[in-house]
């Protein structure tokens, strides 16, 4: 088995060397692509390298801590609250983090490897996650501040107790990666879940966070009293007795017990410990044998009959610049990561105008108020504009092989840019749209020009977005699969990163403009006759700068279909 480990271990390494190495296919810009996203994640980890010295002291000194008598040490109470987290991580990190994005074993099958040494393989891939080597550098040093401190059976015990939680650990994400496989395998299943992990657990999440707030502020200018524990008492007591059976805490009550000398106490948590990994990894197995029977995916293909309205050309555009701008905007309707795009702002709406309902006073996101519709209309509409950031920002890596029938087919550079275009616009001018009606029909009021002045403003800041948008995805293309619902599905990170700093500097005039008519001139009817100026200023600068971005673009074609 150790032989096929290391075997595998030299694959995954031999095959990450490769995307770094220099190919004739490829030129100076890819390779600087493709190495700025492969090296993030070892960036990423020297950066941690600090981080886990501190921990590693930490882990020291709770030990000696505890050699000496001291249990309720600062450090052992920091790192008991921080490993609380740790199996939460376990669960949910699979679902988001590149981590999750284990190798298929499917095709591994036909090699002479029995199955409990795939999923030996496939469960060691959990110690590449953060949370757990940040876990390592704890439960290695506690040993040896109890050694220092002269506890030399506590030692053991603790040193036993942190290897069976890193095995439990290991047998939670192992699992969950399992769950996960075995559920997106149905690809309408996967979809459900991808939209329900992209846009109603996060903003479920925000819920309980901006009603507290509203009640702290409430009890804060004496308009309500303090809310009383609503929690019965049987399922107080049933939820202190089931945090006893929690792994971390097993960890912490066998490596205290030890200390004190409670030999029969602390061999009752790692059996317990012990008894946790056994079920884990026993259940981990079973359905991991259920992801090696079962097909690779399933699911009934879908058939769509032709409609004339996806063949329709739009005003102002050829007819090739319109099936381009259709074929995007289709793209963003039938993926989950363009649903996404689509249904967060409705839910977020949704939220902010419950608790904006429920708090007359309104609600503050630090910096930003929300008390008005117009301020709650000004900040959906602009978030809508930036959630298109996945899309717009890798708008040619997205077609994958769809990239190639375009470089073949007689569609001009220019007409290929102006449809993915306005494709990426027709996407967010429903929720933008939606933002500005709901948000006026929910809270009505304010000034009619700063109304008119949202669509405005959105609309130039798109103009000088849409050529940066596109000399980005030229340069940083990532190859991505939208039915997916963690970093696969996200444009590559520096792209993503220049793409919000081109939003922030493409909407800064037009705040600049609206301060300057509404608060300095006090004319806030001034306000969408100097944005539909400006609107045409954008216009005209859009139309220059997309000259040199198909420049760009004609010189990255070649590229573009080989890494594609």
């Amino acid at each position: 088995m150790l032989r096929i480990l290391r075997a595998f271990a030299w694959l995954r390494w031999r095959m990450f060397l490769n995307t770094l190495e220099k190919t004739g296919g490829r030129d100076v810009v890819a390779r600087f692509s493709l190495a700025i996203e492969k090296l993030g994640p070892i960036i990423a980890g020297v950066l941690m390298i600090p981080s886990g010295l501190v921990l590693a002291a930490g882990g020291a000194a709770s030990g000696y801590a505890l050699a000496v008598g001291n249990e309720e040490s600062l450090f052992f109470e920091a790192a008991r609250y921080l490993l609380l987290g740790v199996p939460v991580a376990c669960i949910v990190g699979p679902l988001f983090l590149p981590a999750a994005d284990r190798t298929n074993p499917v095709r591994l099958l036909l090699l002479p490897i029995s199955r409990h040494t795939l999923y030996t393989a496939q469960a060691s891939s959990a110690f590449g996650d953060v949370w757990v080597l940040l876990l390592l550098p704890f439960v290695l040093s506690v040993p040896i501040g109890l050694l220092t401190g002269g506890a030399f059976l506590a030692a053991l015990v603790a040193l036993v107790a942190g290897a069976l939680l890193l095995i439990v650990v290991v047998g939670i994400s192992s699992l969950t990666s399992s769950i996960l496989h075995l559920v997106v395998r149905d690809r309408r299943r996967g979809e459900l879940l991808a939209l329900l992990f992209i846009v109603l657990i996060p903003a479920v999440s925000m819920l309980p966070g901006l009603l507290q707030g509203g009640r702290h502020r409430a009890r804060i200018e004496g308009r309500a009293a303090p809310a009383e524990t609503m929690i019965p008492a049987w399922a107080a007591a049933g939820g202190r007795a089931a945090f006893t059976f929690y792994p971390t805490e097993l960890y912490v009550r066998s490596s205290r017990t030890s200390a004190r000398g409670e030999v029969r106490q602390a061999g009752a948590s790692l059996l317990a410990l012990a008894a946790t990994g056994f079920l884990l990894h026993a259940i981990g197995m079973f359905v991991f044998a259920k992801v090696l029977g079962s097909p690779g995916s399933t699911g009934a293909r879908r058939v769509v009959p032709a409609r004339a309205a996806w063949g329709r050309t739009l005003p102002g555009l050829s007819p090739g610049a319109s099936a381009v701008a259709l074929a995007q905007l289709r793209l963003g309707l039938r993926t989950p990561r363009g649903r996404a795009i689509l249904l967060s702002p409705v839910v977020m709406l949704a939220i902010f105008g419950v608790v904006m309902r429920r708090d007359t006073g309104g609600m503050s996101l630090g910096f930003l108020a929300l008390n008005s519709g117009l301020s709650l209309a000004t900040f959906g509409a602009f978030a809508s504009l930036l959630s298109i950031l996945p899309i717009a920002m890798n708008q040619f890596a997205v077609d994958k092989a769809g990239l190639t029938l375009v470089l073949l087919s007689p569609l001009s550079d220019g007409e290929y840019l102006a449809g993915k275009a306005v494709g990426n616009a027709l996407i967010v001018a429903g929720p933008v749209l939606f933002c500005v009606v709901a948000s006026f029909l929910l809270f009505p009021g304010g000034s009619p020009a700063l109304w008119m002045g949202i669509p405005m403003a959105l609309l130039a800041t798109y103009f000088l977005v849409a050529p940066a948008a596109a000399v980005f995805s030229a340069i940083f293309p990532r190859v991505v699969d939208l039915n997916s619902i963690g970093r696969g599905s996200n444009a590559h990170g520096l792209s993503g990163l220049l793409g919000l700093l081109a939003f922030a500097a493409a909407g800064a005039p037009c705040l600049l403009i609206t301060l300057f008519a509404s608060k300095w001139l006090e004319q806030p009817a001034l306000v969408p006759v100097l944005l539909l100026i400006w609107c045409g200023i954008s216009y005209a600068a859009c139309r220059l700068l997309f000259i040199p971005a198909r420049k760009v673009f004609s010189k990255r074609r070649e590229n573009l279909a080989l890494i594609l």
